[in-house]
């Protein structure tokens, strides 16, 4: 009657195990899940690069011909961002991303967002400072392409040493 019970006891153990490593099933449209080593995630590191090396021609691939882009709720042509983003490097030179942190969320809706957080510092060129500001992209994927991206952060100073540039 002990070993019964005892195998009951450890039975029960291993039931209640396994039905709290299930993950739970969530249907609502907003969740779904994330993964940080995938196709979409490694397209937008290699846009991020791109841009670091002034390079953007090398990821305009990862966009559909109609994709929008925008910066700080500017809304810009793919081609437009890449000459903005390509011109900055006139001002700043060692353009770099660190603390990047990228994934992508495949939502139960079927839609599809890789999300980029990151530090981005330049070389002033007329000064030898260093500029510093925190940025977040996403980028919005169907059918393999980027139909839409956003960049998000604060333009102030980055401006400041454009603008005092181009009036000098």
């Amino acid at each position: 009657m002990k070993n019964l019970f005892a195998l009951l006891i450890i039975t029960a153990l291993f039931a209640s195990c396994e039905q709290n490593a299930k993950p739970q099933t969530d249907t609502n449209p907003m969740s779904g899940y994330i993964l940080g080593n995938d196709m979409h995630t490694q397209a937008a590191e290699k846009f991020m690069k791109a841009y670091t090396e002034n390079d953007m021609e090398s990821a305009k691939d990862i966009f559909s011909e109609d994709a929008v882009f925008s910066v700080n709720d500017t809304e810009m042509s793919v081609d437009d961002m890449m000459a903005g983003f390509s011109s900055g490097h006139q001002y700043f030179d060692n353009i770099s991303h660190n603390n990047v942190d990228t994934a992508t969320m495949y939502y139960n809706d079927g839609s599809i967002y890789t999300n980029v957080w990151y530090d981005w510092s330049g070389n002033i060129k007329a000064t030898g400072e260093t500029l510093e500001a925190r940025g977040y992209a996403w980028f919005k994927w169907e059918n393999g392409k980027v139909v839409e991206a956003y960049n998000a952060f604060d333009p102030t100073a980055y401006n400041a040493v454009m603008n005092s540039e181009s009036s000098e």
